[in-house]
């Protein structure tokens, strides 16, 4: 078996030797570079401390089916390989599934306007006051996000910078760190709307890295109590392990593991 440097193959590794898709001489491979690669190691350790935020003692068979199922569920987020869908198709659903946002892009296309009278009006060395509404989290208010089809295009997890798009009607780019509450804001909402499944897995692993506050443990427990797919319902669990410090987490938690069992 070749063991790959790359982080994100390293975890698929990991993941599909936890969930028992190795053969017996994968298997053994794997065990063997343990004990010469340290971050396969730490990535292995990560992913078991699972294990002991759920109850000892507690007998759980699980059904064969399901679990073949959840692996190739698994797998393929992981990969990342996620249908292409028609931007202007999408677009239009998306208007007639969520009204408000023909308000909203009324506002878009208003500052889009106002910005180019500006830009062609002669320059007088003086700062213009359109400039701090032109950024993407400037065009909504808290109150009246409408986000789908958010991608995260890049995070560096040692500095927090994080490069992600989002759809406001039409493609939004933002560039910032997550530890800006209004970038925060924006991620945990979006996993409360329709976003991809690749995409929802790149959005928990980045909120991660942020620090704790009540809007991302709600959003976590809501992907966790309503997302289809068990791959996804994991990711969450990881992050909320967390917080176990809170009550809400802690129930949210049990449930999970009554139902999920």
């Amino acid at each position: 078996m070749n063991i790959p440097e790359n982080r994100e193959q390293l975890e698929e590794l990991v993941m599909r030797y936890l969930y028992d898709d190795f053969d017996s001489a994968e298997r053994a491979a794997f065990e063997q570079a343990l004990a010469t690669n340290s971050l396969l190691k730490e990535i292995l350790e990560q992913e078991q401390s699972l294990e002991r935020a759920i109850p000892r003692g507690t007998a759980v068979h699980i059904d064969e089916d399901r679990l073949q199922d959840s692996r190739r569920q698994m797998r393929r987020n992981l990969q990342k390989q996620v249908a292409n869908r028609s931007a202007i198709g999408e677009f239009l659903v998306t208007l007639m599934r969520k009204p408000s946002l023909v308000a909203l892009q009324s506002v878009a296309l208003a500052a889009s306007y106002v910005l180019g009278v500006l830009i062609a009006s002669p320059a007088e060395n003086q700062v213009s006051p359109i400039a701090g509404i032109i950024s993407p989290l400037a065009l909504v208010g808290e109150q009246d996000y409408e986000i789908s089809d958010m991608h995260i295009d890049s995070f560096d997890p040692v500095s927090g910078e994080i490069d992600l798009s989002f759809a406001i009607a039409s493609d939004t780019r933002l560039t910032g760190n997550v530890a800006d509450t209004g970038i925060r804001t924006l991620m945990t909402v979006a996993l409360l709307n329709e976003i991809d499944e690749a995409s929802t897995l790149d959005t928990i692993e980045a909120l991660q890295a942020a620090s704790y506050d009540q809007d991302i443990s709600s959003s976590m427990i809501h992907v966790l109590a309503n997302d289809n797919n068990p791959g996804v319902r994991y990711s969450a669990v990881r992050s909320l392990v967390n917080y176990v410090e809170d009550d809400q987490v802690r129930t949210a938690l049990r449930d999970a593991l009554q139902q999920d069992v």
